[in-house]
């Protein structure tokens, strides 16, 4: 099918780029599958579709790179019987034996306490009397905690759309990964912290923009920049990087937790705290029926105190 440029731009706008990479991955090894057995790999067979599901499953791959293939699958080639393939009765029983059979795992079974950072953060000197690198571990460290985002959202965030009043307010105009047309984009509500002001977001946040100011790249538009010359806007595996050195710096093993693990603490925290699960939800980006929060994120913390009083001898 020949297909306008206009056309093309708008089929390849309905998946975000990574989707269509993580695509283009799976039919590379689809496209070899079919040449292997000698089928045309442009009119699908059913038999062949759950052979080569099979095959990914038997290669020791997991639900969710299965369910990614199916997707897959389904969006670039025709139908089979009518149904698009990732809907076809036979290829959705077979997903769900994989689901049975190798269920999707939680990527941490315990969480740490997000005490542990904020006390490193607490025993750091005052905002002005850091080094930039500092501030910027301590910056996105606290970013990540109060608003429970996705480093893609912190990393998305741009000076023109933080607006400070009694409260800071950041408008996320970037797709993230989970865009949904129907939805709103992310707004982040930043409130000030009188309590302790070196936990405080909001102060953090306008250290930053001050010292950034006049080392900025080309006026550049996005919050996060390299601490080192010539500052230009660092990425989300940046942003990664140092939410995991923080992490080193309070002493949590990071190799067991990334910097995706602030989501896991934070939400996690919350929920132990009291905090109501449609608050903790709004906060995070889930919808209300989402079963993501209970399967994947609500965990028990990581409680050394305890076990160490006791071998301590100073519990009563």
């Amino acid at each position: 099918m020949n297909m306008s440029r206009s056309v093309t731009n708008l089929f390849y706008g309905s998946c975000a780029k990574s989707t269509w990479l993580q695509y283009e991955g799976i039919m590379k090894k689809y496209y070899s599958y079919c040449n292997k057995i000698s089928a045309n790999a442009f009119k699908p067979n059913l038999n062949v579709v759950l052979d080569f599901l099979s095959s990914l499953f038997e290669s020791k791959l997991g639900y969710s790179y299965l369910n990614t293939a199916r997707s897959g699958l389904s969006t670039l080639l025709p139908t089979i019987d009518g149904f698009k393939i990732g809907e076809h009765p036979s290829v959705v029983r077979l997903l769900k034996g994989v689901g049975r059979l190798r269920p999707p795992k939680c990527r941490y079974d315990l969480v740490w306490d997000v005490s542990k950072v904020l006390n490193l953060f607490k025993s750091w000197p005052n905002n002005e009397d850091m080094s930039l690198r500092r501030l910027s571990l301590k910056l996105v460290g606290l970013l990540a905690l109060v608003t429970a985002q996705r480093c893609q959202t912190l990393c998305s965030i741009k000076v023109e759309n933080i607006v400070f009043s009694s409260f800071c307010q950041i408008k996320i105009c970037d797709q993230m990964k989970t865009f949904d047309p129907h939805k709103s984009q992310p707004v982040l509500k930043l409130m000030p912290y009188d309590k302790d002001p070196k936990l405080c977001v909001v102060n953090c946040l306008k250290a930053y923009l001050q010292i950034t100011k006049p080392i900025r790249w080309n006026n550049e538009s996005y919050l996060f920049v390299s601490s080192v010359a010539p500052h230009k806007r660092v990425c989300t595996q940046t942003i990664s990087k140092w939410l995991s050195c923080v992490l080193s710096d309070s002493g949590i093993d990071t190799t067991v937790y990334k910097g995706q693990s602030y989501r896991h603490a934070s939400t996690s925290k919350a929920a132990k705290l009291g905090v109501s699960i449609d608050t903790i939800f709004n906060k995070a980006g889930w919808s209300g029926g989402s079963s993501v929060f209970g399967k994947f994120y609500n965990k028990p913390i990581v409680d050394s105190e305890y076990s160490t009083a006791i071998l301590q001898g100073t519990v009563d």
